[in-house]
């Protein structure tokens, strides 16, 4: 009798017991990820890998952290932040005159949320914007909401705005309140949860990259019924949306699409 998984065993198993679907993401890249671990933790095979998890809540919380790649740095792709400072908020600005609504999904440890809120503030819009941040990963929401950053993580901030946005302890820099007070972080599962809704911007950056074109297709469908129309959808500069169209979209700039 056939005593050991394949990964598709693993994978039906996992879902029966976590309702987390692990088809919805591209196999190949999964599959290494999850081998690789199990590697470093001296599992023999994906029956064993599977008993351990389920036997043990942290090894379980681990290996869901384990699946979400938490890189991410402040101004990560200068064109982009350039284009929403420049055109895409003060033109929210104009068209909404009331609570602008952003939501950063898939936020990983902060940086992008806290760069939307420093952009806002810069344009006099931060007063009446609500920030929501959300990612499936704790370890990284808690990263988030305590805002203490390394200078890798900094990234492309020129040192005027370091100043004004950061204080600096020892080799640390953590981002100031009238910033991080304007976020609001909590866990979120993209593919299960509820989106948030009546949205002027989504941020969807680098997350699509990870699921299969049909998870995509799903994501896209409800980032577009959450966008009010004229708002806005930023997408990560390796992604591509081959039909905005269907998706009631139009591409504005590079990587930015706007709801019809």
């Amino acid at each position: 009798m056939k005593n050991e998984w394949d990964y598709g065993e693993f994978k039906a198993a996992f879902f029966r017991r976590t309702g987390l679907d692990l088809n919805l993401y591209k196999d190949k890249q999964m599959e290494r990820r999850i081998l690789q671990l199990m590697q470093r933790q001296k599992k023999a095979g994906y029956k064993e890998f599977y008993e351990h998890l389920m036997a043990s809540a942290s090894a379980l919380e681990f290996f869901l952290n384990y699946l979400t790649i938490n890189t991410s740095e402040f101004f990560r792709d200068t064109k982009v932040y350039n284009l929403l400072e420049e055109h895409v908020f003060p033109e929210l600005g104009r068209n909404f005159p009331g609570k602008l609504v952003v939501w950063s999904a898939g936020c990983s440890i902060g940086a992008e949320p806290y760069t939307v809120a420093i952009i806002l503030h810069r344009l006099k819009l931060l007063h009446r914007a609500e920030i929501h941040a959300t990612d499936i990963d704790d370890k990284a929401l808690l990263f988030a909401q305590q805002g203490c950053y390394n200078e890798k993580q900094l990234g492309r901030i020129p040192a005027a705005v370091v100043e004004q946005y950061f204080t600096r302890e020892e080799n640390l820099y953590s981002i100031k309140p009238e910033i991080s007070r304007a976020v609001r972080f909590r866990r979120h599962n993209l593919l299960t949860d509820e989106p948030v809704s009546r949205c002027h911007t989504i941020f969807c950056r680098n997350v699509f990259i990870y699921f299969k074109p049909e998870t995509q297709h799903f994501l896209l469908q409800r980032f577009s019924h959450a966008l009010y129309p004229g708002g806005f959808l930023v997408i990560g500069s390796a992604e591509y949306i081959a039909n905005p169209a269907q998706f009631s979209l139009t591409k504005r700039y590079n990587t930015i699409f706007q709801k019809e």
